[in-house]
């Protein structure tokens, strides 16, 4: 069936469904009318709008989570609209089809069209549940939001401490997502998080409970350290708001730091309206171009991975601080039954997480999620087979790859794949290590990607840590500790406390 649908207006008079936007002094009214076919429901939509031209069509605050170049639709209702020609392009998330046609308004125009949305997979059945860690989003909006999107958990910023003073955010994203609507239950929507942005680089906290007030108290002078160390004293949630941030050699050595953000709101230059103050800057002769700052942190990452510490990836988009998409970039964690904040934490803490901004990936080793750790046991080698669920809206995958600590140990056709029934060629380990899949598509415009949080590895002599990815955060400290008073946080003795961390490890080394 053909993904373009042309549909033809008609006016509207008495008892029309609800108006879900309206232009200023429309000349006609477009009904649409949007359904799962499987269901014969309405099913509610994200809509970008344009005129043959290319340029957005914007039906001001009518429009619910209207932001850049898209809004939402409920699913029935009426656009308000001028005379001429549009173009549309339909999401209801990344397990529907996009669907894409055109339409003219005239004036007594008497035909309609309903648009058929198809799903082509389901991972809330297959108990992988869906977040954004990152959003600044109007609270009234976020059900309908989260439900377009098949986002279970999505936790606003409530609160920014910027170095001075922590500041409220606005009230339209503090208000309880339960009062604004109570068909929200079943998802963890609102204002749960906090972001802290001092020199040095930014962490994100979560509350279990709304952030009504400031998280706590931070006294003039305190260091991102310290924040954190508070923040775990606080019982929140903290993750480091990428895996570049200038002190997270320092955060890493503090021992209560275990998961990163890996696709952030910083990743791609046409969405690229976040700051990325306080983070390394990569070397763009070796990370070029638009898709050069998602691959310098994709390798930090694995750096850290080898250096035998057990680090959790999240993803946030940032939307509502920029213009992309509510759950563009996203988290999905695994676990066994129905959604809830707390199985949704412990799968977090366990590592069983995939990040992605394109490819639905779900792998299973032996019937476990990622972040299981396999016994080695006392010598010999053994053979881990990777069993995959894997597909994709958008741009075609390419290749599918198996990351063996942080090299590609097998890349594979996806038509291979297909033709092997979803099974990955074997990863073999003699000795300790971790290893992962990702999938990436044939998007040039950004680094479109998917990858699961490790499996690890262990045989008697405990994990694997690589001498040069110690020596690679040693230098990093060396010119953390180079940086102007102004553009760090850490001071000298806690920089000096985190080298005397990562010189231990390096004492322990066991790999090149």
């Amino acid at each position: 069936m053909s993904n373009i649908l042309r549909i033809s207006l008609f006016i509207l008079f008495a008892g029309s469904p609800t108006m879900l936007g309206y232009a200023a002094t429309p000349d006609g009214q477009l009904q649409i009318n949007i359904i799962d076919p499987a269901t014969q429901t309405p099913l509610p939509v994200r809509i970008e709008l344009t005129n043959t031209r290319g340029r957005t069509v914007r039906l001001g605050k009518s429009a619910a989570g209207a932001l850049g170049n898209h809004f939402y639709l409920t699913g029935q209702g009426v656009l308000g609209l001028k005379r001429g020609d549009y173009l549309f392009t339909l999401d209801a998330g990344p397990e529907y089809k996009t669907q894409r046609g055109d339409f003219k308004i005239e004036r007594h125009a008497d035909d309609s069209k309903v648009v058929e949305m198809h799903r082509f997979t389901d991972l809330e059945k297959e108990g992988w549940y869906a977040g954004d860690f990152d959003s600044v989003r109007n609270a009234k909006d976020l059900p309908l939001m989260a439900q377009v999107e098949a986002l279970h958990f999505v936790p606003s910023v409530a609160w920014t401490y910027d170095g001075k003073k922590w500041s409220e955010s606005p009230r339209n994203i503090m208000l309880p997502v339960d009062e604004v609507d109570p068909q929200a239950a079943g998802r963890k929507l609102g204002a749960y998080a906090a972001r802290v942005e001092q020199p040095g680089g930014t962490l994100l906290l979560f509350a279990d409970e709304p952030m009504v007030e400031k998280p706590f108290e931070v006294e003039a002078g305190w260091s991102t350290e310290k924040i954190l160390l508070a923040a775990v004293e606080a019982d929140l949630h903290v993750v480091a708001a990428s895996p570049v941030e200038w002190e997270l050699p320092v955060w890493i050595a503090t021992d209560e730091l275990s998961t990163v953000a890996l696709l952030t709101r910083n990743d791609y230059g046409d969405y690229r309206q976040g700051s990325d103050k306080g983070t390394r800057p990569r070397d763009t002769s070796f990370y070029p171009g638009k898709q050069g700052q998602a691959q310098w942190e994709q390798a930090v990452y694995f750096h850290l991975l080898n250096c035998g510490l057990q680090v959790t990836p999240v993803a946030g988009s940032g939307s509502g601080a920029n213009e992309m998409p509510l759950g563009s970039n996203r988290t999905y964690v695994y676990h066994a039954n129905a959604f809830s904040p707390e199985a949704w934490w412990r799968g977090v803490e366990q590592g069983a997480t995939v990040v992605t901004n394109g490819p639905l990936l779900r792998p299973q080793v032996g019937g476990q999620p990622p972040g299981t750790t396999f016994s080695l046991g006392n010598g010999g080698q053994v053979d881990y087979q990777v069993g995959l669920n894997l597909a994709s809206r958008d741009a075609r995958v390419e290749y599918l790859e198996v990351i063996k600590n942080g090299e590609t140990f097998a890349e594979v056709r996806l038509s291979d794949w297909v033709a092997k029934k979803g099974q990955l060629p074997p990863v073999s380990f003699d000795s300790s290590g971790w290893f992962a899949v990702r999938a990436a598509t044939t998007e040039e415009q950004k680094y479109q990607y998917a990858l699961n949080s490790p499996y690890y590895v262990e045989s008697t002599e405990g994990p694997r840590v690589s001498r040069e990815s110690v020596e690679f955060f040693l230098a990093w400290l060396d010119e953390l500790a180079e940086l102007p008073a102004d553009e760090r946080s850490a001071s000298e003795a806690e920089i000096a406390k985190a080298r005397e961390f990562w010189q231990q490890l390096l004492s322990e080394a066991n790999a090149p």
